[in-house]
């Protein structure tokens, strides 16, 4: 259970005209959760059914190689895909598996969709929201993998520095020439030219 600051943090950012149902859900049901740097938040799990929403903080999501290896494929803030879980992903029969791990301290919310769902809840407001929200999310994931993919690794990193610099200023330089593909020799190359 949320304590009253946390909550009202939470409602806050939901729309206002949300039903009071809704509201008592999210009362009742979300919690607050604590990471540090290098946690991980959630691991691919086909039953998992818990959203987050970072308050403070920020992670990345990596996909697992069959031989272990890590490679990250998207950064999260406050700000940026703040919303995150297993409900955005479908994995069945997937070669590769996935991890979000904690790239600073974090306060996140979490929920279990599934009490959200389960209570006959005909919230127009909120269900507006959620799609909305969606659709905005896969919007950016497509944006940014048609850059990757179709641009030269130069020009997709200025393309990046210029739309999502924050990103720079938060994760490491590691985790960014993961993200490209590249290597952090590479990276440190093509940021000087």
């Amino acid at each position: 259970m949320l304590q009253q600051e946390q909550y009202e943090r939470f409602i806050s950012l939901l729309p206002k005209d949300i039903s009071t149902s809704l509201k008592e859900i999210i009362r009742e049901k979300a919690n607050l959760v604590e990471l540090k740097k290098g946690e991980i938040l959630l691991k691919e799990s086909s039953t998992d059914t818990k959203a987050y929403l970072i308050l403070k903080g920020s992670c990345i999501r990596f996909i697992i190689k069959p031989n272990g290896d890590e490679k990250a494929i998207m950064f999260h803030t406050e700000s940026f895909m703040p919303i995150i879980g297993n409900i955005y992903v479908g994995s069945q029969n997937s070669a590769v598996s996935y991890l979000i791990k904690a790239n600073e301290n974090m306060e996140v919310i979490e929920i279990n969709t599934s009490f959200i769902f389960k209570s006959d809840l005909t919230d127009k407001a909120y269900f507006q929201f959620a799609v909305k929200n969606a659709l905005h999310y896969f919007s950016m994931l497509n944006q940014i993998q048609n850059h990757l993919i179709g641009l030269p690794s130069e020009e997709f990193l200025k393309w990046l520095m210029n739309e999502h610099g924050f990103i720079f200023q938060r994760f490491s330089a590691k985790d960014i020439a993961s993200f490209m593909g590249v290597t952090p020799t590479w990276l440190s190359l093509l940021k000087h030219k």
